[in-house]
């Protein structure tokens, strides 16, 4: 290299080191750093300039084309990782492999989070030391990875509560074994269990743009909703409800006998006096504007209601009706419900489940003349083993075998009508009390149908996935096949495997 091009080399040099110090100094853009980069550059186009003859010769060798190649390969290399780790970052995407897809999100909470139109932050409170939290904080990771999955306005953030204890006193926590809050623009709602039921049930009431209205009518003796300490309350009940973001009220039919506009739903559980004339009327009017209807009645207090089922196409029956196990006895704990709709947003979920509705002598109801435009669906019902009884006794005389019908999706035009309605049919009131509704599946069908009747499907609750096992029946026939597998088989390697050793030894020898 001749002297005068290590002269301006050296120039250029010094330009390019003079801009990296004082941006590194300086921090923020100043007009000489233009000067500074023109100069570098120009001194390096020189020099290279008059060195053109021997950079022509050195890029014309042998040895300096292999080695561009081999540069060239490891910059393609490195140029394909990093763009497969941005690709990796920005559209991640995880394959479900396992047989009941157990680490997937229901299609629920997937279209849940796609419909998101801004972020959805997710805060985890936890301390450290606090024992069981890294498992916590582990599982929870790992759903919220799930909804991250499904969109890129999903944010999760961690909070340790002695590093930033304001933040732990705005949000009311005190504990550090794990606890979340989802929030949503100004909403803010608190999760406390780890599943993906509660957390995307969180993420609908924070979304959610309108509270619906949920009545339970009175008058007529109806369960009682304020009730906490009876068995036979409703308070559980109510509670579920308000706890998932509805308004609920009560409605004094008798005194007030007019069902409000702003009535989403409207329940009737348990009643034990009779409707006039004149609410039953109201009833019907309500259903005729599209209402949606809940009842939940008892054998033998249909109080007047039959009459209204009856233009449906729906009849009581008054039995009582039991579960036996096939015949050979009857099975403790009331009587399950183990057929379910398989179309029903009520019960859909419920399907291959190892888990029962479970209903404390509920009475059966048939279908007969359904008027044209009605729908009439089975939503619940017992199977072939069930018994129906005269009283609720099992020493009362038998009616009939099942299988029964003893809850029932009714909607369409009511006649007369041009609103489509919709009604949900219970023949048992008990799975709604305190002392039944946290029992089996009970839970899920009292929500559901709420869900269902506010058009708040998205709460309709997600039943998960169960691990599905896989089991080895080793019969009589294959023991033989199974103890050869498992010992013969190892014996006759191991007796091979030191023959050959003892072989090569012996030749080692020799």
């Amino acid at each position: 290299m001749k002297k005068i091009s290590k002269i301006f080399l050296i120039f250029a040099v010094m330009a390019f080191v003079g801009f990296v110090i004082t941006k590194s100094l300086l921090g923020s853009w100043m007009p000489f750093y233009s000067i500074l980069i023109g100069f570098g550059l120009g001194f390096s186009g020189i020099a290279a300039f008059i060195e053109r003859k021997n950079l022509a010769d050195f890029f014309t060798m042998k040895t300096t084309k292999h080695g561009m190649n081999m540069g060239a390969m490891v910059a393609l290399v490195i140029l394909l990782v990093v763009l497969t780790n941005y690709i990796a970052v920005k559209r991640n995407k995880t394959w479900d492999f396992s047989q009941t897809q157990t680490n997937t999100l229901s299609d629920q909470s997937i279209k849940i989070v796609k419909d998101l139109k801004s972020e959805l932050k997710i805060l985890f409170f936890y301390k450290d030391g606090t024992q069981g939290v890294e498992e916590n904080r582990k599982a929870f990771r790992d759903l919220i990875k799930k909804y991250q999955d499904q969109s890129n306005l999903v944010d999760l953030e961690f909070i340790e509560l002695n590093q930033n204890p304001q933040k732990a006193e705005e949000y009311g926590v005190t504990k550090g074994s794990g606890l979340a809050f989802v929030e949503y623009g100004t909403k803010r709602n608190r999760i406390e269990k780890v599943d993906e039921q509660e957390i995307t049930q969180a993420i609908i009431k924070v979304t959610r743009e309108k509270m619906k209205n949920v009545y339970f009518i009175t008058g007529h003796g109806e369960a009682n909703i304020e009730d906490s300490q009876e068995a036979s309350g409703l308070n559980a009940f109510k509670l579920l409800i308000e706890n998932n973001s509805f308004n609920v009220k009560t409605l004094n039919l008798p005194t007030e006998p007019q069902i409000p506009d702003d009535a989403d739903t409207v329940l009737i559980v348990r009643p034990m006096r009779s409707f006039t004339n004149y609410e039953l009327n109201e009833v019907e009017k309500y259903l005729k504007k599209g209402g949606n209807l809940l009842l939940a009645l008892e054998p033998n207090k249909t109080v007047g209601l039959e009459s209204l089922l009856a233009k449906l196409g729906i009849y009581a029956e008054n039995n009582f009706v039991k579960s036996s196990f096939r015949g050979i006895g009857f099975i403790e704990g009331g009587t399950i419900g183990n057929l379910f709709s398989a179309s029903s947003p009520v019960t859909k979920v419920f399907q291959n489940q190892a888990d029962i509705v479970r209903m404390d002598w509920p009475m059966s109801f048939k279908k007969a003349n359904v008027p044209e435009g009605i729908q009439v669906e089975t939503l619940v019902g017992a199977d072939e083993n069930a018994v129906a009884f005269r009283l609720p006794d099992t020493n009362s005389p038998v009616l009939t075998k099942g299988p029964y019908d003893f809850a029932l999706e009714v909607s369409g035009l009511f006649p007369g009508a041009d609103q489509p309605f919709q009604l949900l049919v219970f023949g048992d009131a008990e799975f709604l009390t305190n002392h039944m509704l946290y029992q089996s599946l009970n839970r899920d069908l009292a929500l559901n149908s709420t869900s269902f009747l506010t058009e708040e499907e998205g709460l309709i609750s997600i039943t998960p996935r169960e691990v599905k096992r896989t089991e080895i029946m080793v019969t009589t026939a294959k023991q033989g096949t199974f103890y050869l597998f498992l010992f013969a088989v190892p014996l006759i390697l191991l007796i091979i495997s030191i023959t050959f050793w003892y072989q090569r030894r012996g030749h080692a020898k020799s």
